[in-house]
């Protein structure tokens, strides 16, 4: 005969289950609804006085979770660094936050890294809107950094970043797609590379720059299944402090 507390621990792990798998089919809704926009936010940065009060150049790190988690005491000290990130973002919510770069002063630089979100959205759509949505991705990246530099920025963009070894929680919610996904991104961005130099915008190459390719990134430079850690950051910092102006 079943205990009763062994039938309300029955009975809890089923209800648990039913809400896991509730918010599970939530978070891929709202993932795959993102790769094609959302209500633009009214917030570009955060934590930062108005340009016009701005003493130093700027570095504006504009996109998704990387932007808003990057360290900014790294970068070089004639900068004012600036988070303008947003967690989870994908390219066409960022497209949609910065409709303009306006508030862009000479000297500036605008650093443009997103693409992560599109890609865990596009795993969980119809395979062969793959492609599109990786096309999409890369547009969408070189469309804001055509902007800020018409906005008198200089601009660095990066390529996606390719995930690591996806860790215990994020198993349930992994599908290997997100591998072809930053591939084909990533070569959409590659091929336009001629365009981006006429243009005087710079392509950060993140799997060439952390030795990995454009399915998997080392695992030495990750804290989970798609961020970097600390030393991550600091190697693509290391490498945006190089390309600015003596």
């Amino acid at each position: 005969m079943v205990s009763r507390r062994a039938l309300l621990g029955l009975v809890g792990a089923l209800a648990l289950t039913v809400v896991a798998d509730i918010g599970r089919d939530a978070w891929i809704a709202r993932k795959v609804a993102y790769l094609d926009g959302f209500d633009p936010a009214s917030n570009k940065c955060f934590d930062v006085e108005p340009a016009s009060e701005a003493r130093r150049a700027r570095i504006y790190i504009v996109g998704d979770s990387a932007a808003h988690e990057w360290p900014l005491e790294g970068f070089d000290p004639r900068y004012e660094a600036v988070d303008c990130g947003m967690f989870a973002e994908t390219t066409a919510q960022l497209e949609q936050r910065f409709d303009r770069f306006d508030f862009l002063r000479p000297g500036d630089v605008v650093v443009l890294t997103s693409g992560v979100y599109d890609a865990v959205g596009a795993s969980f759509a119809a395979p062969e809107r793959l492609p599109d949505y990786a096309a999409k991705a890369a547009e969408r990246l070189l469309r804001l950094a055509r902007m800020a530099s018409a906005a008198g920025g200089q601009v660095i963009v990066t390529t996606v970043l390719p995930p690591f070894e996806p860790e215990a929680l994020r198993r349930p919610f992994w599908h290997e797609s997100i591998r072809d996904f930053t591939a084909q991104a990533n070569a959409a961005l590659r091929a336009r590379q001629a365009e981006i130099d006429r243009q005087g915008i710079a392509l950060l190459d993140i799997p060439r720059l952390l030795g990995g390719d454009d399915r998997r990134t080392p695992h030495i430079w990750g804290r989970n299944g798609l961020k970097l850690n600390q030393q991550g950051f600091a190697a693509l910092t290391q490498e945006i402090n190089r390309r600015l102006p003596p």
